[in-house]
């Protein structure tokens, strides 16, 4: 027997957590014990003959593992596992417009609107995906621009012909939304339950100033608060939704007081339902000075009754577009993997929808997304390998192999630590 490559050791006050990032199993100790067991890993036979019961608890929990395991080949067959898996993840983009206009927004908000062509195209594909290619779910998310600026043409049409289409399949089907919230008023919110919406996404940009002078509307007096009073009426209308709220932040305008503010609209009984994301925006340079304050804030976000997002664990692959089953359909029928770049204004797009619902891959562009990015040898020395899974697809297919967490204003180690003290 030997230990886990992937252990990690972190302590806080009087305790000590452990968390191996292949089998992703944790468990807490007091400190003075942690301290204990950690000093007799480096002896198993020790360790067995002091305790084998916690010894048993390590093999079985994956912190010791067997002489002949290979953990690069078990995270490769893991990832293999998810990069095959045949969970459909479709991506759906009715427009590239929007009717906000944010600084840091990386999309050209053009005039746009999916045709009636493409949007028969994508029912064929929904077809062929579930006909032919045997998908065990169908996910769909909307994604924009501003998705619902288009809900009647586009949204409405789609989702239940894919509702039907799984139902006749006997298979899953979720509906999702990346929106801004704005359209998001009673209306809408029934229909939306009708065509099964159970997950969206929806950001803020700061606390109440920040946010109103990033997003403004004619007529809306505060974006703020209205999209606030949608989020809350979201859940209202169905207490089965989850919903993210993923704060978009700048050193500048990120403070605490945005708890009391998002507080004022969201109701106690709903803030479960909630899961508050902090990303910090990429113009932003990095800040490890930073971290304490934004610690602050998702601490108090959870003493209100939220749930907090502490730390992404990726499902072993570097990103979830590096799957098979993953594709995003732009409003004009071309086909992309990465929605974050400026692959969705390409004059000769890497994929495109055909008429039959079949996609068309040129340069096979959709194989080189499923490359494991971290199979280079900074990243297969990296201590952190589980927890980060390589750099990102579309990085690494223009050369660029540096680590994701070197953007984070917050250390792999301290995150890892706010989760797991988080699960307690």
């Amino acid at each position: 027997m030997k230990v886990s490559k992937y252990n990690y050791f972190v302590y806080d006050e009087g305790f000590s957590y452990w968390f191996n990032g292949v089998s992703r199993n944790f468990f807490r100790l007091s400190r003075g014990l942690g301290m204990k067991m950690e000093t007799l890993m480096s002896d198993l036979d020790n360790l067995r003959d002091t305790s084998s019961t916690f010894y048993d608890k390590l093999s079985q929990g994956g912190f010791i593992i067997n002489d002949d395991v290979d953990e690069l080949d078990l995270l490769k067959h893991k990832a293999k596992e998810i990069v095959n898996s045949k969970d459909y993840f479709l991506v759906i983009i009715p427009t590239l417009n929007c009717n906000f206009k944010c600084w840091y927004c990386i999309q050209n908000h053009i005039p746009s609107v999916m045709s009636l062509q493409t949007l028969d195209n994508i029912k064929r594909h929904i077809d062929y995906m579930v006909e032919k290619k045997g998908i065990t779910s169908l996910h769909i998310d909307w994604f924009g621009g501003e998705p619902f600026m288009y809900l009647e043409q586009v949204v409405i049409p789609i989702s239940r012909y894919a509702i039907d289409k799984c139902h006749q399949a006997g298979i899953p089907f979720v509906n999702g939304a990346t929106t801004n919230g704005y359209y998001l008023g009673e209306e809408t919110l029934n229909i939306l339950k009708e065509l099964h919406f159970s997950q969206f996404q929806i950001t803020l940009d700061g606390d109440k100033s920040f946010h109103d002078k990033v997003k403004y509307q004619e007529g809306c007096v505060s974006a703020f608060d209205h999209v606030l009073t949608n989020i809350n009426r979201i859940i209202n209308n169905d207490d089965k939704v989850l919903l993210y709220l993923r704060i978009n932040y700048t050193h500048s305008t990120l403070t605490s007081k945005i708890v009391e503010q998002v507080n004022r609209f969201i109701s106690k009984e709903n803030r479960g339902n909630i899961v508050i994301t902090p990303k910090k925006v990429w113009q932003e340079a990095v800040d490890k000075k930073f971290a304490k304050t934004l610690k602050t804030i998702l601490d108090l976000f959870s003493e209100s009754g939220y749930n907090v997002s502490r730390i992404s664990l990726p499902s072993f692959t570097p990103c979830y577009a590096s799957k098979v089953y993953y594709n995003a359909i732009n409003f004009n029928g071309n086909v992309v993997k990465c929605t974050a770049c400026n692959d969705l204004y390409d004059k000769e797009p890497k994929g495109r929808l055909k008429s039959d619902g079949t996609i068309y891959w040129s340069d096979d562009f959709d194989v080189k997304y499923q490359a494991l990015t971290y199979e280079n040898s900074k990243c297969v020395r990296c201590k952190y390998l589980p927890i980060c899974m390589g750099p990102c697809p579309r990085n690494y297919l223009l050369g660029k192999t540096e680590c994701k967490y070197k953007s984070e204003d917050v250390e792999i180690e301290q995150s890892l630590l706010e989760f797991l003290k988080q699960q307690f």
